[in-house]
């Protein structure tokens, strides 16, 4: 109550002033599509056979009798060729290139890069009625290519020019008809053959299918795989998903001849009409009377968006907005926020939204507290917005972190033969100190972990070890959550049979997601050191030490990860202790967050 009434007297002192600010100055309440009168239908690939040579797919025209190569003098070096490349630009811009004889090997081999390609300018078609189709030409050229390359390509009954591109989720082969190279009068020129005729038709998932089709994708998981045949054997094959899209705010424009749509996540094909409102969101206008847009699958494939007006959609004058310091990252589980709705729009919690309440210190003035927010996920709630006789929806995004960490696991050590159980604490704090400031605020952590003897050797000396670590992050975050590299400030309390040890040192660590080879058996990595310059004690005395641990994270759910690593380290004391050597170490174990 406390806390709520202080809050309430800084916004009445700020509000005079703060009222007359611009919206530009203020965070903006979102009005979410789906829940704002505009349904948003799934997203689609789409594919048409147009004729022996050509098929659309998306949005793109792809011309199988351009995807082909000319061979001329180079300009560079007498006695060499130049061989200039041409195909659809539409689907593949950069990827392999390769010439391939008749028994499929290839003679030729290159990367290309979009750097080293020229794109045409893009020409829009009309096809059969339907909107204008990309059809852009790429052209790639290949210097000081070798005589007898060449030559050997004279006496080939055929070849093949391929470009293709695969990643983790994405395969793209796009191939020409069958070429061959013909002299005359000392020219050459490279043909199409047209003696070979193949049965022209389209494959989705490994069935032949009608020349014409769409497939639905509700949900990241669903694939498709498309290959298209044309009779002079030329063929593309699409192995491909849709990539998620969260269409967060919907409004008509002034004119309300257009929707003016914010989103995240893929994003258009066409580029220059995208306005960019931050690194993940954007913004794209569309006809109010056909509102449909293609949007960018894995590895760029045209996935069509398509939206159905069921009613009333919001206009920018009844946008409710909140303070520039509303927090969206927080530890605590509930927020306070102060906002300002237009004139004659007023501001309600829904009725099922039993967590929140809104409190109105003036006219146009609101307090908003919302609590229950889960940790570990983004939460949206909501507000209701009543303007015009109608009631609109808006939301706002937050994430709860997870502030505390529990760790169990055990060690082995060699070549002394020791073993360990680990028991770690972690916590994460939101402002270091209490202090609210961008130095402070998700940057500073604790750690406190023990490690007990579990297996002991007679000829080695049984040390225990309690450590506590002040964390701090280079950049501001959450644990397993941001990536950051950061320092910390260790003390070790080194426990023998009879007598201990205080040592003190400084560490660093570097947090980061592996690369994209390695995310089979991890989704983060973890490197971290210690050293340990020295230590109090009458007894016995911590000369220096070091410990070197990498780790490997595989999140299981939301809250449990198994950790498991290798690490390496090693211990001089003051007197020195018997078997004295570096150790090579092995850990597994579990984390909870929480």
């Amino acid at each position: 109550m406390l806390r709520l009434t202080l809050l309430l007297l800084c916004l009445l002192s700020a509000f005079p002033s703060w009222a007359q600010t611009r919206s530009s100055k203020l965070k903006p309440l979102y009005f979410q599509a789906d829940k704002n009168n505009l349904q948003v239908l799934p997203q689609r690939f789409e594919y048409t056979l147009l004729d022996e040579d050509r098929f659309k797919v998306g949005d793109i025209l792809l011309d199988t009798t351009q995807v082909t190569f000319q061979i001329q003098p180079s300009p560079n070096k007498k006695g060499f060729y130049r061989i200039v490349f041409t195909w659809p630009a539409g689907l593949i811009k950069e990827g392999e290139l390769a010439v391939k004889n008749n028994s499929g090997k290839a003679i030729l081999n290159t990367l290309v890069s979009k750097a080293q390609v020229h794109i045409t300018q893009a020409t829009t078609q009309q096809e059969q009625g339907q909107e204008s189709l990309r059809s852009e030409i790429a052209t790639f050229t290949v210097d000081d290519v070798e005589a007898n390359l060449v030559d050997s390509m004279k006496y080939l009954p055929f070849m093949v020019f391929c470009l293709y591109r695969e990643s983790d989720e994405t395969r793209l082969y796009l191939c020409s008809k069958e070429l061959y190279l013909s002299s005359q009068q000392g020219l050459m020129t490279v043909k199409s053959r047209s003696t070979t005729k193949k049965s022209a038709q389209i494959e989705i998932n490994g069935k032949v299918v009608g020349n014409q089709g769409i497939i639905y994708l509700n949900e990241r998981s669903e694939s498709v795989a498309f290959k298209a045949q044309t009779q002079s054997g030329a063929f593309l094959e699409i192995e491909t998903r849709k990539k998620d899209v969260d269409f967060k705010d919907v409004v008509v424009s002034d004119d309300g001849e257009k929707i003016i749509l914010t989103a995240s996540g893929a994003e258009p094909v066409e580029e220059d009409k995208v306005k960019k409102i931050s690194d993940s969101d954007w913004q794209i206008a569309l006809p109010k009377g056909r509102p449909v847009l293609y949007l960018k699958g894995d590895g760029d494939i045209p996935m069509r968006q398509e939206f159905y007006i069921r009613g009333t959609l919001p206009r920018e004058k009844n946008r409710p907005y909140l303070s520039l310091r509303s927090p969206s990252r927080t530890y605590s589980s509930q927020l306070f926020f102060s906002g300002v709705a237009p004139e004659g729009v007023k501001i309600q919690v829904p009725e099922k939204d039993t967590l929140s309440k809104v409190e109105f210190p003036k006219k146009n003035q609101f307090l908003w507290q919302t609590k229950g927010i889960p940790a570990g996920v983004e939460t949206r709630r909501y507000l209701l917005v009543k303007a015009n006789e109608h009631d609109f929806i808006v939301g706002y995004d937050m994430f709860r972190g997870q502030p505390f960490a529990l760790g169990l696991g055990a060690h082995y050590l060699t070549p002394s033969g020791v073993a360990f159980a680990e028991l770690e604490f972690q916590w994460w704090l939101e402002n270091f100190l209490m202090i609210n400031a961008d130095w402070s605020r998700f940057h500073w952590g604790l750690s406190l972990e023990r490690k007990q003897h579990i297996l002991e050797k007679d000829e080695v000396a049984k040390v225990d070890f309690t450590t506590l670590e002040l964390l701090w992050r280079a950049k501001e975050g959450f644990n397993l959550v941001d990536e950051s590299w950061g320092l910390t400030l260790p003390l070790q309390m080194v426990h023998g049979e009879s007598a201990s040890a205080m040592a003190y040192g400084l560490g660093a660590f570097w947090l980061k997601k592996p690369p994209r080879w390695l995310k089979s058996f991890m989704q983060w990595s973890e490197l971290k050191l210690q050293y340990f310059a020295g230590s109090s004690g009458s007894d016995f005395k911590l000369q220096s030490a070091y410990n070197l641990k990498a780790q490997a994270y595989w999140q299981m759910n939301s809250q449990w990860y198994l950790r498991y690593g290798l690490d390496f380290s090693d211990y001089k004391y003051d007197p020195a202790a018997a078997k004295e050597e570096s150790q090579l170490g092995i850990n597994v174990g579990l984390l909870w967050k929480f």
